[in-house]
């Protein structure tokens, strides 16, 4: 009896040794209880990426000393395991947050069997989750009798920091809710910063606007993504863009880069933060193109150590600036010291270093959203600056133009007495120079040629050339004396300046009795082929009605031919002395073969011309004329306008 009393006690101690130890082992879970299991779980890592849950037996674990699982950049797979014991709850869900895993699955142990409970990747469309939360979420089925044994396998390329929280249901949506909460907060004010930012740049149009724009959505793009809501919200049935987050990740600081040049006035004067912030940029192009190759664990490694550094450069950017007195460098100035002292906060929270609370552990979101309503007060007082600065000028423009008209009334007042008898003097000399240039030049060349001493040539890409010519010249010559061929010459001629002069027709010379002038010419005109049609109209009717009063005369006939074309031309001052204004190219020379080719009393004209002129006037198609020197020619004789 005693022997059997002996063994009794001995597995009453035994039993309640195995309790204590399963007690102080074990997570125990009480009601409304949200806890970080840090502390509570054991990690191997599989350096060969090839163990399964069944090769775990033999292996040895650690434990973490730190309420925040955090293995950094590792290529390889970890196995975790922890034990739980709910004493209260009917339900403990498992939250990982860590959205960005590659692998992920929880085992159930049941004695020597093991349960996979949940299997997940961030490779997969999100809509396959059991639980569609941005987080991992994990219904983790416990024994409320005893302790329940787990082991969690994951993967990933990005860093491996796993906030591991258990909870009962009720908990974990009132931590949810204000989780939520927060992100609603944060999407509001990227929201309200770039809409506020829009409209600004559709008002200055200027670039760093535009860059700052781009920033707020890559950025905003990126953190929502690390955090999951990418994956949950925007790209659910795209998986793979998960893997180009560093992408985002150097876009935003391209962009940056860009935006800080500009708004800090960093130019090449400024060497150091001028090619530093270039070499900067051409790293993160470089590490964008390494992820889209398919890079994947490099290009984020670098992506991260590489906006470390630039980070360090915006801080450094922004007191050089601030100390050099650039407008909007303060606002820029705080917003990256903000922003880095919130982020260091959030990591040292996430690595343990201090206590973790709601407002550490999302202390780099919060950073960003300060740093990005500082950063709109930065362009807001930029456009202050802007509108001051432009007040200014416009003050000392004011002034100086008053001070002028004070200068210059008081030397007024001091010549004008001196000045007035020159002045009749001058006046009439100026107006007889004037005339007598203006009879030899277009206003537009002899002003040109006042001013510099010389008139450049011009290229004019649609000129409408006119050239006339009397029929029978040398033969009627020799019947008139030289004072009557003169008279008779100087008679048409002149009557033909008066029609171009109406017309707005540049007369350009005459060439024994060839006659040449030409429309939208020196300052180009969309009429020139009508203006030209039109002088060309009148000089037939004059020479008609000049052709009548000859024959009532007994005097010798004259009647002209006329040819235009339309085309470019070279117009410019030919010489040094007795300079004339002249014009050369093809349209030159088809003008003259359309006058050679046409016909008494008619306006002969070529197809180009006809194009600008076929709706104002009634043309007669002359069919395919050979000209000299052009082959076959479609030409037209106008008949009258329309």
């Amino acid at each position: 009896m005693k022997t059997i009393s002996k063994y009794l006690i001995l597995l009453f101690c035994f039993t309640a040794f195995s309790t204590f130890s399963v007690a102080q082992n074990s997570l125990i879970v009480h009601n409304g209880e949200y806890k970080q299991i840090g502390k509570h779980i054991e990690y191997f890592v599989d350096s060969s990426n090839k163990l399964n849950i069944e090769d775990l037996e033999n292996v040895s674990f650690n434990r973490f000393d730190k309420d925040i699982v955090n293995f950094g950049n590792i290529p390889h797979n970890v196995w975790m395991r922890f034990s739980v014991l709910s004493q209260a709850e009917k339900e403990l869900f498992l939250e990982i947050k860590a959205p960005i895993l590659f692998e992920l699955k929880v085992y159930k142990q049941d004695s020597n069997k093991f349960e996979l409970v949940y299997t997940g990747s961030c490779l997969e469309p999100f809509i396959k989750r059991p639980l569609t939360t941005e987080n991992w979420l994990v219904n983790l089925k416990v024994n409320h009798e005893k302790p329940s044994f787990y082991y969690i396998k994951v993967q990933s390329l990005f860093s491996l920091q796993l906030p591991i929280a258990i909870s009962g249901k009720n908990k974990y949506v009132t931590i949810n809710q204000l989780h939520n909460l927060f992100w609603g907060i944060y999407i509001g004010i990227m929201a309200f910063a770039f809409l506020y930012n829009f409209f600004i740049f559709l008002s200055v149009r200027e670039r760093i606007y535009l860059f700052y724009l781009i920033y707020i959505l890559t950025s905003a793009t990126f953190y929502l993504g690390v955090e999951g809501f990418g994956f949950a919200f925007m790209w659910p049935q795209f998986p793979k863009l998960n893997l180009y987050l560093p992408v985002i990740i150097c876009l935003t600081n391209v962009v940056v880069i860009l935006f800080s040049k500009g708004i800090l006035q960093v130019t090449k004067k400024q060497k150091v933060s001028y090619y530093f912030g270039s070499t900067l940029l051409l790293i993160f192009i470089l590490i964008a193109i390494l992820n889209i190759s398919g890079q994947f664990t490099l290009s984020i490694v670098l992506a991260q150590l590489i906006s470390l550094v630039a980070s360090f450069y915006y801080l450094v950017l922004g007191i050089s600036s601030y100390m050099r007195s650039v407008p909007s460098a303060r606002f820029f100035l705080l917003a990256w010291s903000m922003f880095l002292i919130l982020a260091i906060i959030g990591i040292c929270a996430q690595l343990n270093v201090i206590s973790s609370n709601f407002f550490t552990i999302h202390g780099i979101f919060i950073g960003h959203m300060t740093e990005v309503l500082l950063l709109s007060f930065a362009l807001a007082d930029r456009i202050n600056w802007l509108k001051t600065e432009n007040e200014n000028k416009q003050k000392e423009i004011i002034f100086q133009l008053e001070e002028n008209d004070k200068l210059q009334l008081k030397v007024n007042l001091e010549l004008e007495q001196k000045v007035t008898e020159r002045t009749s003097e001058l006046r009439a000399q100026k107006e007889r120079s004037d005339e007598l240039l203006l009879n030899i030049l277009p206003e537009e060349v002899a002003e040109e040629l006042k001013a510099k001493g010389h008139a450049d040539a011009q290229m004019i890409e649609q000129v409408t050339v006119l050239f006339t010519d009397f029929k029978g010249f040398t033969e009627i010559s020799e019947h008139l004396t030289p004072q009557g061929l003169v008279s008779v010459i100087n008679e048409c001629f002149s009557e033909f300046d008066n029609i171009m002069e109406k017309h707005g027709v540049e007369k350009i010379k005459t060439i024994g009795d060839s006659y040449m002038a030409a429309g939208g010419l020196p300052s180009p005109n969309k009429t020139h082929a009508l203006d030209v049609v039109k002088a060309c109209m009148e000089i037939q009717e004059f020479m008609r009605n000049y052709k009548v009063k000859m024959q009532n005369g007994e005097e010798i006939v004259f009647e002209a031919r006329i040819g235009v074309h339309t085309g470019p031309v070279v117009a410019g001052i030919v010489g040094l002395k007795k300079f004339a204004y002249d014009i050369w190219g093809d349209t030159v020379n088809t003008a003259s073969r359309m006058e050679s080719s046409g016909e008494v009393g008619m306006v002969n004209i070529s197809e180009t011309t006809y194009e600008y002129v076929k709706d104002y006037f009634t043309c007669v198609h002359r069919g395919k004329i050979s000209a000299k020197g052009k082959g076959q020619m479609d030409m037209y004789f106008v008949k009258g306008p329309k």
